[in-house]
C-alpha cells in the first residue's frame, strides 16, 4: 500500500512540475523554420502550418537583440516568423542603411543624423546596445536583404523618408540583386510614397500605416486597393471587416502583451508586428 502511494505521489509531483514548466515557457521558443546556420539556438526542421495571424518581427527580434541590427535580422530569421520588418533611410551618398530614427546613437553617446552623413562615417563605431554585450553596427539594407532571404522570410520594409521616385527605382534595384519582389511588402507612415510605389511595381503589397483613429487616408487606401497597419489601440471589429471585405489585409503593431493578442486575434488581423511573440 505505501509503495503504491509512493507511485502516485511521484507520479503526481511529475505532472505538476511539468505543467509549471509550461506555463513559464517563453513566448517566443525557437521555431521549427530552417536553420540559416548563424544561431545556434534555432533548430533545424521544415516550418509547421499555423492559423490565425502570421507574425512580422518589429526591427527583427528586437526583444533579444538591438532591433534593426543584422544580429536581430538572423535571430528572426532563424524563428517562426512570417516576415521581418525594417525601418530605411538614406545616407549622404546614397546608401540605405536600417534605422527607426533620423539619428543614429552610438554607444559614446555621440549621435549623427544619417541623412547629413556618409555610410563609411556612420558604420564605423558601435551603437548603443542596451540589449546584448556585443558590439553592433548601423546595418544596410543589403545586409538586412540577405538576412530575410536566408530565413525565407517576406521582406516588409518601412519607408521612413519622404523618398524620391529616383530612390524608389534604386531600393527596387537592390531588391532585384539582393531577394525577390515577390517576397517584400512596403509599409509607410507616408501615404503619398505608397501609391507611387504601385507605379513601379502593381503587384508588390502595400499597407499605409497609422495611429490615427477615423484616418481620412484609410477612405484612399479603400479606394486604391491599399491594405493598413494600424496601432493596436485604434484597432475595431468594423474597421478590419471593411478592410476584409474589399479583399485587403489588417496588419497591427506592436503587440507585446498577451491579453493584446489575444484580443486583435479575436478581431481577425493578418498580421501580428511584435517584438516578442513568434510561432514555438
Amino acid at each position: 500500500m505505501k509503495k503504491r502511494f509512493g507511485k502516485r505521489f511521484i507520479t503526481f509531483m511529475l505532472f505538476l512540475v511539468l505543467t509549471i514548466m509550461i506555463g513559464v515557457f517563453p513566448a517566443c521558443a525557437p521555431s521549427s523554420t530552417t536553420n540559416t546556420g548563424t544561431d545556434p539556438d534555432a533548430p533545424d526542421g521544415e516550418p509547421s502550418e499555423k492559423t490565425g495571424p502570421k507574425y512580422i518581427a518589429h526591427k527583427g527580434y528586437s526583444s533579444h537583440y538591438l532591433g534593426n541590427t543584422e544580429a536581430s535580422f538572423v535571430a528572426a530569421a532563424n524563428r517562426g516568423f512570417y516576415g521581418i520588418e525594417t525601418d530605411i533611410r538614406k545616407t549622404k551618398d546614397g546608401y540605405f542603411v536600417c534605422n527607426h530614427d533620423a539619428t543614429v546613437v552610438y554607444a559614446d553617446g555621440s549621435e549623427l543624423k544619417i541623412s547629413n552623413n556618409f555610410l563609411d562615417t556612420l558604420t564605423s563605431s558601435p551603437l548603443r546596445n542596451d540589449k546584448t554585450e556585443e558590439a553592433e553596427y548601423l546595418c544596410t539594407f543589403e545586409t538586412y536583404l540577405r538576412a530575410c532571404k536566408a530565413g525565407k522570410k517576406v521582406a516588409v520594409i518601412e519607408l521612413k523618408d519622404y523618398f524620391t521616385k529616383s530612390d524608389l527605382n534604386t531600393i527596387f534595384s537592390i531588391i532585384d540583386e539582393e531577394y525577390d519582389r515577390a517576397h517584400v511588402s512596403f509599409i509607410s507612415f507616408i501615404y503619398a510614397l505608397l501609391p507611387q510605389v504601385r507605379e513601379i511595381d502593381d503587384t508588390v503589397e502595400l499597407q499605409f500605416l497609422s495611429q490615427t483613429k477615423d484616418d481620412p487616408c484609410f477612405e484612399n487606401c479603400l479606394k486604391k486597393g491599399i491594405s493598413i497597419d494600424v496601432k493596436d489601440t485604434i484597432l475595431t471589429k468594423e474597421l478590419v471587416d471593411e478592410f476584409h471585405e474589399a479583399g485587403l489585409t489588417v496588419n497591427v503593431w506592436t503587440v507585446n502583451d498577451r491579453s493584446i493578442l489575444k484580443k486583435v486575434t479575436a478581431l481577425g488581423v493578418d498580421y501580428v508586428t511584435t517584438d516578442l511573440f513568434c510561432e514555438n
